[in-house]
Formats: structure tokens, sequence, C-alpha cells
């Protein structure tokens, strides 16, 4: 028994060495003079986290993201946590609907962000699923048999009005962030697990748009992450003077701790059911 705990706990620190070793080999995210993205702006925007391990209320916490965002006249679903029941479920306490979605947006491939995708299927089979390039053809072909059209996103990309998305960052998994851009106030940036760099990620976003990047809201993939590594991001946040940060799915306990501590009162958290509304009522 002791030499199954200590063959488990030394697991956890190995792969939490790999993550960080990864992470310090990866160069800054270079930015091509044609990659700059114009992003007109919405006048308001609501985000409600539909699923997340992080409890709340009479919601189902799972490991997994799933965010339901409006951004003007657009309503879409990134990711779409791993289980098809605690989405359908929460989506009905919460009051989404699945059949008045327009699109889905999946920042990556792994089973906690797209496991709950034939959920959605069920009820609004058709419509556009955006995904990195990159993306393994055993998933695009999985979410295609679920009636869904598949469009691969090869860098930033504009969808709607308000609505971007950067295109696949590193890889493998290859992943992608959502852009939101909000009138007077600037842009929401949500993530789903960040394998990149969550810095690197907020860093991209800010040199293609050349906009102030006003919250920030997903996973951060910091379990793990050294005080060193968790300063830095800390930093990154201060130095862009990110005004709301809610980080959840992967970030952690210690490294939600830390940036409580460090961010003071742009630090919000967050959890399932976690609702942002921003911009003009």
């Amino acid at each position: 028994m002791r030499k199954a705990r200590l063959a488990a706990i030394l697991s956890v620190l190995m792969a939490a060495c790999l993550t960080y070793i990864s992470w310090r080999r990866r160069p800054p995210l270079q930015v091509a003079s044609h990659a700059k993205l114009v992003l007109k702006p919405v006048s308001r925007a609501k985000l409600v986290v539909v699923v997340d391990n992080n409890p709340h209320g009479g919601l189902r916490a799972a490991w997994g993201l799933s965010i339901y965002v409006e951004a003007g006249h657009a309503r879409l679903l990134f990711d779409a946590g791993p289980d098809p029941q605690v989405l359908r479920e929460n989506m009905k306490l919460l009051g989404i609907s699945a059949e008045a979605l327009d699109f889905i947006v999946i920042s990556h491939e792994h089973g906690d962000h797209v496991g709950g995708l034939p959920a959605i299927a069920e009820v609004n089979p058709g419509l556009t699923v955006y995904v990195p390039r990159g993306t393994s053809s055993s998933t695009g072909e999985w979410i295609r048999s679920l009636g869904f059209k598949v469009v691969e996103v090869g860098g930033p990309t504009t969808i709607c009005d308000g609505i971007a998305v950067t295109g696949p960052l590193y890889g493998p998994p290859y992943e992608q962030a959502l852009i939101i851009h909000v009138e007077d106030l600037g842009l929401i940036v949500v993530t789903g697990c960040s394998h990149p760099g969550i810095e690197r990620v907020l860093e991209y976003v800010h040199n293609i748009t050349g906009l102030p990047i006003y919250a920030v809201i997903g996973g951060f993939h910091l379990v793990g992450a050294s005080e060193a590594r968790l300063a830095d991001v800390a930093n990154t946040l201060k130095r862009l003077e990110v005004k709301e940060v809610y980080p959840i799915h992967c970030s952690g306990e210690e490294a939600r701790k830390y940036l409580s501590e460090a961010l003071g009162p742009a630090y919000r958290g967050g959890h399932v059911g976690t609702t942002l509304e921003l911009g003009a009522p």
C-alpha cells in the first residue's frame, strides 16, 4: 500500500516537472505581420460557466470545461465538458437553450472538452464546430458523425462581429483561445486549458489585436506549477492590466490561492455557474 501511494506521488511530481520543462523550452509565440486581427466590437457580452470541476450550488461539477457565450447577436458554446448528461442537466438548470446556439468553438480535442457534444447534437445537429488545425482526424470524424460541420482554423480568424479565435498555438495538443471584443472595455479571452502557457496566450492575443485585455476566464493549466512560474503569470496579468481574472478548471487550488493574493481585486475566482455580464445593459 505504501509503495503504491509513493508511486502515485512520484508520478504526479514527474508530470508536473515535465509540464514545467516543456513550458520553459517553448519560445515566445511569434506574430507574423499578416496575422494582425481587426475585430469589430459588440456592445455587450454574457458568459456562463456551464461545466467546471469547481462546484457551486445545485449544479453538477465534473472535470472539464464548457462556457456559454452571448456576444452581439451570436450565441455559442465554448467547449462541451466531458459528459453529455452533465452538460444537458446544467444547461437546463441555468436556463440555456441548446437549440438557440449558432455555433460551437472547441479549444482542443481532449475528452474533458469535447465529450459533451452529443448533448448538443441531439437537439441542434448541423451546427458548425470550429476546431484548431492539427486536431486528429479521428476526433474530426467523430464530431462529423454527430451531424456537425467541422471547420479547421489555421490562424487568427474572425467568426462574426465581436468574436474571433486565435487558431492553433503549439501542439500537440493543438489549442486555440476565444476572443470577444466588447466596446469601451477591451477583450475577453476564453481559454480551455492554456497548454501553450496562459501568459503566452495573453501576450499573443494582445499582439495580434493591439487591444487591451479586460478579462480572462478558463483553464490556466497551473496544477503543480512552481512559485517562479506563478509569479511570471501574475506579473504578465499585472503588466497587461487585466481587470478581471477567472482561473477555473485545470488552474489548480494552489495557483488560485497565489493569484488571489497577488492580484487583489482583479482576481475573481470562478466555478460552475459563474456568470459575467460585461458592457452596456
